[in-house]
């Protein structure tokens, strides 16, 4: 008897598909090119990516669960808010997890590290002279992550990643001026001579103090969710 074997389309072709949605979409939120509240019609969408509705319904629920999307009361899907309490839980995340991503990394940063670093350092001040707020995100994580995956932990590290650009949203409202680009390069030259010096627990207290200084600047301003 002649069994009849469905055609599946290979899962890694799918899933790559709908990680390539995903990561499109949350670089446009990133970006501020889809802002808060934006509306996100998965048909329209799927038209504008060229791609079936299935892997952008699929990349918006895991956009979702990492907090760039919210479905509202009546099911659609919009670019979910800033708040104060959104805010609070992703710095306090991070003060954790990114704080032993820097202690660890500081440790085993080589001089190949320390190289590369200094010179995403120099991009980092160029483009803060510049103001370029979106080169200047991006290069953040490119500086910082030449030392976190020095550590060897991988999974850490992309837990890391994951609330780093979580964060870079809030990020680009901190760096609403000259003098805050100042004070955000001052905390990238302390961490880079920690990392030099090998010295994880200070490399871990300039991250922690880094963050601190961000809340500080930012958290007051933001509504709360009831508000949101």
């Amino acid at each position: 008897m002649e069994v009849h074997v469905p055609t599946i389309s290979p899962l890694e072709d799918r899933e790559s598909v709908e990680q390539r949605v995903a990561q499109t979409l949350r670089d446009l939120i990133v970006d501020g090119q889809l802002p808060a509240g934006t509306p996100l019609v998965q048909r329209d969408l799927a038209q504008q990516l060229g791609v079936s509705p299935t892997p952008v319904r699929a990349g918006l629920s895991q956009l979702e669960r990492e907090g760039f999307v919210a479905v509202t009361p009546t099911g659609r899907a919009i670019v979910s808010r800033l708040t104060r309490e959104d805010f609070e839980e992703i710095y306090a995340a991070r003060l954790g997890l990114e704080g032993l991503a820097a202690n660890l990394g500081a440790r085993a940063c080589g001089k190949p590290e320390i190289a590369a670093m200094k010179e995403t350092l120099r991009d980092l001040r160029r483009l803060a002279e510049e103001q370029n707020v979106n080169d200047y995100l991006h290069q953040r994580w490119a500086f910082h992550a030449i030392c976190y995956r020095a550590s060897g932990r991988q999974r850490l590290v992309d837990e890391v990643g994951r609330l780093f650009w979580r964060a870079d949203r809030y990020n680009r409202l901190v760096l609403s001026g000259s003098d805050r680009y100042r004070q955000s390069i001052g905390h990238y030259g302390d961490f880079l001579a920690a990392c030099e010096q090998g010295s994880g627990d200070d490399a871990e207290a300039v991250i922690h103090r880094s963050i601190r200084w961000a809340v500080d600047e930012l958290l007051d301003s933001l509504p709360s969710e009831a508000a949101a």
